[in-house]
């Protein structure tokens, strides 16, 4: 009864079927968090870590501090399509190995290899034609990366 309790406060996951465009746009009604916030939140979508927002919000062109009622119709799907694109791309690497992460058989994850905006604070963006530069900045103890230029 615990186990169902404690589940029922958390988000869809991403790969799911109730992770879709309704959801998004209900979701975010009269709600003025930022995107970045919100990926993070496992009571929005399970599942979605601090490294893997940066990098969806990087594929979607969308600058992480945009506020939720400001979203498109569109850039909410870009963001469903791009949670599952990057979270797959992940999966078949293993995962990010930033300090210690192991899977069961002691394998690094090489994920961070692939990295667009993740730790790349004061680099090029890696967007063709792109000249910005990636800048990184703190909110509630986590690290935000984003492209100045690109990420509107």
């Amino acid at each position: 009864k615990d186990f169902e309790k404690r589940f029922r406060s958390l988000g869809p996951e991403p790969f799911s079927d109730e992770f879709n465009l309704n959801y998004l746009v209900n979701f975010f009604k009269k709600k003025k968090k930022d995107i970045k916030s919100f990926l993070i939140d496992q009571g929005f979508v399970s599942g979605i870590g601090n490294i893997y927002a940066s990098e969806i919000l990087f594929a979607c062109k969308i600058n992480p501090f945009k506020k939720v009622n400001r979203l498109s119709k569109n850039e909410c799907l870009n963001i469903i399509l791009n949670s599952k694109k990057i979270l797959n791309q992940a999966i078949n690497k293993g995962g990010s190995s930033i300090r210690d992460f192991k899977d069961i058989s002691g394998n690094k994850g090489t994920f961070q290899k692939d990295f667009r905006v993740y730790q790349q604070d004061g680099k090029n963006c890696k967007r063709p034609k792109c000249k910005g530069i990636i800048k990184k900045k703190i909110t509630s103890n986590r690290s935000t990366f984003f492209c100045v230029s690109c990420q509107k």
